[in-house]
């Protein structure tokens, strides 16, 4: 009987053990104080032939675990319909340059080349109809290594999750460091998210296209924009659908 116990006892741990899920590691930078994270929160500058856009909207670098590849926020299309013929996820025939540089340091740029999820047949539409699919991705011709590509959760954000979306907005008084902001997230709605604004002694306007991270560093999200008082963040989900798409090379952690 006492050896049945024994036996009993290591198999019901054993299993509990396997039941438990392994503890993420956190990114390094994560603990440290927020003037020493990487940079990895940048903002735009675009050129087309006759216009130049500067310092619009914010952009990232992800780490696919095979490549590198550059993000940004799609609704960025409704600016570009000034455009002449620009009516469609495509840069067009007048399209000459996108470069992505934290915004208090442009010499540090890196390039955006082609942009791998260009549809001549998806039209731009307004923002309630972009939200739902706010994300383009872009090749990267050259990373300088002062610039961090942010590593991708592929489980959603749970309901009361707090994330952190980390930008340059338009409203802020200090451009020396971009703009943290803390949300809680409560609903998922298709490939999006809402959530409220913990951060009270920030300005987040402009923050569009910035990455959203969890606890632990981990990208899982895009900000998207707002619908009142509440911000909508676009979810992995639907960047994970634009790599299955688009023949992405990605490779999930094994955590």
């Amino acid at each position: 009987m006492k050896l049945f116990g024994i036996l009993s006892f290591v198999l019901v741990s054993f299993i509990a053990s396997c039941n438990q899920s392994p503890e993420v590691q956190k990114e390094p930078w994560r603990d440290k104080p927020f003037q020493q994270w990487p940079d990895f929160a940048l903002t735009n500058e675009i050129y087309f032939e006759n216009t130049h856009y500067e310092d619009l909207a914010n952009a990232f670098l992800i780490n696919t675990g095979a490549d590198t590849l550059g993000a940004s926020c799609k609704h960025l299309f409704m600016v570009f319909q000034k455009e002449p013929g620009l009516r469609f996820i495509d840069l067009g025939d007048a399209f000459r340059s996108w470069k992505a540089y934290p915004k208090n340091e442009p010499a540090h740029s890196v390039r955006l080349k082609r942009l791998i999820n260009q549809n001549k047949e998806e039209p731009i539409g307004q923002y309630n109809t972009l939200k739902n699919r706010d994300w383009i991705i872009f090749e990267v011709e050259e990373n300088t290594k002062d610039l961090y590509p942010l590593k991708i959760r592929y489980t959603p954000i749970k309901k009361g999750e707090v994330v952190y979306a980390i930008g340059w907005g338009s409203l802020q008084e200090d451009p020396s460091e971009p703009v943290k902001v803390s949300f809680k997230c409560f609903q998922h709605r298709g490939h999006y998210y809402y959530a409220k604004a913990l951060t009270q002694d920030v300005k987040p306007g402009g923050t569009s296209g910035s990455p959203v991270i969890d606890k632990n560093g981990y990208l899982v999200g895009i900000t998207s924009g707002a619908e009142g008082k509440l911000a909508v963040i676009g979810s992995i989900e639907y960047l994970v659908k634009l790599f299955d798409r688009h023949g992405v090379d990605y490779i999930k952690p094994v955590r």
